[in-house]
């Protein structure tokens, strides 16, 4: 038979040791974040250009809007300044979602890692 006393203050007791990493880690997994969106969005568009398209992928930066956000997709105007963004002859370009998709389910593994370290 295995007995497990927790109490309240043994809760406490973790989270004041655990403060340091619980404000320090979330504004790295943004910008990990962030960066792994920038990178996933041009690896889709080297991978998926046509001739027209082929140096849309510079045009793909990042940037932290506060520590814990930022933005990452094509500068310019999209209409004007660039191919890519879908037109009469083909769909709509899908780098973004489809990096988005990916960083989202990354973010979650990166919460679940940082919240195993806190309290396992």
């Amino acid at each position: 038979m295995i007995t497990v006393t927790h109490s309240i203050g043994d809760l406490a007791d973790d989270l004041r040791r655990n403060v340091g990493i619980a404000t320090s880690e979330p504004p790295k997994m943004a910008q990990r974040a962030v960066r792994r969106g920038e990178e996933l969005a041009k690896g889709f568009a080297i991978t998926g250009a046509g001739p027209h398209g082929k140096l849309y992928y510079k045009r793909i930066s990042s940037e932290m809007l506060t520590p814990l956000s930022g933005e990452y997709g094509p500068e310019g105007t999209p209409k004007s300044d660039f191919v890519g963004v879908g037109y009469r002859n083909g769909g709509p370009n899908m780098d973004l979602p489809n990096s988005a998709d990916i960083v989202v389910l990354e973010m979650a593994e990166d919460a679940q890692r940082l919240f195993d370290r806190l309290f396992w």
